[in-house]
């Protein structure tokens, strides 16, 4: 049950004493009643006004919780962080009456719906409190590491740091006298000025988990497979929870590494200021590297007996519009499987050795939404939405939002199914890195020439197959390899096994990614690079083939067999062409 408090007239005195009239008398009605939360093992005060001044100071929204009114005619109304009470002493809960009559049924209702949110968030302005003064550096500074002194300097929490257990240190205390001197004048250079960076802080920093820092600073993330997030502003930056690294997927960027190039890459800050973000996470500096031993891919346990293909024919025939004797023949070479889920397997193959697996759903997702009004009638209207994958999804949803309208919620819920995928796709844990869907067409030996295309998917691959591969000479070796999407370091290993399996580099790379603009920056990215600069000075050839209908291969693909002439043409690649 949650209780509000007001303050005995005999305690209150006290407080504007302890705090140099910080604390407003309560008679005039400013903080009539507050509510006791719980932080740590401490319980706090923390006292409702009738007016938190955020219209006029947008950054005290950081240090308060707005709780409007319409009963009192308070539109701005809520609780005031900067003026929260530790109550470290058992004698000093006499100085507090219980107040639930005082208390408004329309701020009741909101606190009551609100309650966990509210004390996360309370929770979290003590703990950066405590981190702020805690850290020997200037105001400057610190705004650089994402505070705001203006909410912290203020804080009544500032004349209890004894029972707070917390203590600013002696180089914090000499800052604050030399920038509260007002005939003072700060230099540049001083301005600047930041701790040194020690190699404790540089290894506290390196074993802090990435998950641990976007929670920490609330950059928002959604879960997208076991043990990858993705941030939600940024659907392109990615980082594994496991092996706590990030990566930057769009073809323009070769941004990734760990916490630390992390931090200065989302965060825009320079080596020492991503150190010291870092090391006041909650939490910093107890990432297990030992748990992130490389594991080798091992096959799972996922397949149907025997070899059948049922319903992964149907799927890739009948909608995809590959050739059955296509998916025989790359079946019969153990690169197509059927799950038990129902759902394709492409397999990764390097020679004789399977060392990752793509898995395609046959069936649409089953995306879903739930709207509810959440809000308090027609005095604060909101709607919470949420998507997920069938009716279980929904407990743990893909993406959750509010808005101020139910007709708003449906267009946010819907706009987000949009943006899914249509099927399931995943690459199977701990699937070898550099590695992909391939396979080959043409001859063998060593002595003839040889081709590389690189396309998006496996399914692409098998698309160029049958509409291009009928144009390469029949003595001419195709080797076909998936990008798992658009990874350079794919290509580039690919390469490398090429010339070491074969003696030599292929004569021709095709680039055949998808007809898009992140096609065509990925492009520009592979043809910048040295490696593929180096290739070409040699003699090898780069060519960019993209689809001309629809955006990937299998798009066009599909429109060609939707044309009787064009399926004509097509029996006529199967005929001409050995996989």
């Amino acid at each position: 049950m949650i209780n509000y408090f007001t303050l005995t007239e005999e305690y209150f005195k006290y407080l504007q004493k302890k705090t140099n009239g910080e604390i407003l008398w309560n008679k005039n009605e400013k903080r009539p009643y507050g509510l006791i939360m719980e932080v740590g093992k401490i319980d706090f005060y923390v006292p409702f006004t009738h007016d938190l001044r955020i219209n006029r100071f947008p950054f005290l929204k950081d240090a308060s919780y707005q709780v409007p009114s319409e009963q009192l005619g308070y539109s701005t109304a809520g609780l005031d962080f900067q003026h929260a009470i530790p109550i470290v002493q058992s004698d000093t809960e006499a100085g507090f009456i219980l107040a639930n009559q005082s208390v408004f049924p329309d701020q009741k209702f909101f606190v009551k719906n609100k309650e966990t949110e509210i004390v996360n968030k309370f929770s979290k302005y003590v703990r950066d409190y405590e981190k702020y003064i805690s850290t020997p550096l200037k105001d400057k500074a610190k705004e650089n590491l994402g505070f705001n002194p203006k909410i912290y300097t203020y804080s009544t929490l500032q004349y209890f740091h004894k029972e707070l257990g917390i203590e600013a240190s002696q180089q914090l205390k000499n800052t604050q006298e030399f920038t509260h001197k007002p005939t003072q004048q700060i230099s540049k250079k001083h301005a600047n000025h930041s701790v040194q960076i020690t190699d404790k802080m540089k290894q506290q920093a390196k074993n802090t988990s990435i998950l641990d820092y976007v929670k920490y600073y609330g950059i928002p993330v959604r879960k997208t497979s076991g043990s990858e997030y993705e941030l939600v502003d940024q659907k392109n930056v990615k980082f594994d929870i496991r092996k706590n690294l990030f990566k930057d997927y769009n073809p323009s960027s070769d941004a990734g590494g760990d916490i630390i190039d992390f931090a200065k890459y989302i965060d825009g800050v320079n080596f020492p200021q991503a150190i010291q973000k870092i090391v006041m996470v909650d939490g910093s500096g107890s990432f297990d590297f030992s748990s992130v031993q490389s594991q080798p891919f091992v096959m799972p346990q996922i397949f149907e007996e025997g070899s059948r293909l049922n319903v992964v024919m149907v799927y890739l025939v009948n909608e995809r519009k590959l050739e059955s004797s296509t998916v025989k023949k790359v079946a019969e070479s153990g690169l197509i499987k059927q799950t038990k889920n129902k759902e394709v397997a492409f397999i990764w193959a390097d020679g004789s050795e399977d060392v990752g697996i793509t898995l395609q759903g046959t069936k649409p997702l089953d995306y879903r939404s739930d709207i509810k009004e959440t809000g308090l009638g027609d005095f604060i209207k909101e709607f919470t939405w949420k998507v997920g994958i069938g009716t279980r999804g929904l407990e743990q949803p893909l993406e959750t939002g509010k808005t101020e309208t139910k007709a708003l919620a449906e267009e946010a819920a819907q706009k987000f199914i949009k943006e899914q995928r249509l099927y399931k796709k995943q690459i199977w844990r701990n699937s070898t890195t550099g590695h992909g869907f391939n396979f080959r067409s043409g001859p063998t030996n060593l002595e003839v020439q040889g081709k590389m295309v690189f396309t998006e998917a496996a399914i692409d691959a098998l698309s160029y197959f049958e509409l291009k591969g009928h144009q390469f000479n029949k003595d001419t070796r195709v080797q076909y390899q998936s990008l798992e999407g658009l990874k350079d370091n794919i290509l580039h290993k690919s390469m490398e096994r090429y010339e070491k399996r074969y003696g030599r580099m292929p004569e021709e790379i095709i680039l055949s990614v998808d007809n898009d603009e992140a096609g065509e920056l990925f492009v520009k990215k592979v043809m910048s690079d040295k490696r593929i600069k180096e290739y070409q000075e040699k003699g090898g050839k780069v060519k960019r083939d993209k689809p001309s209908i629809g955006k990937d291969w299998n798009e066009q693909l599909q429109y060609v067999k939707s044309e009787s002439r064009g399926h004509q043409q097509n029996k006529e690649v199967q005929r001409s062409t050995q996989l």
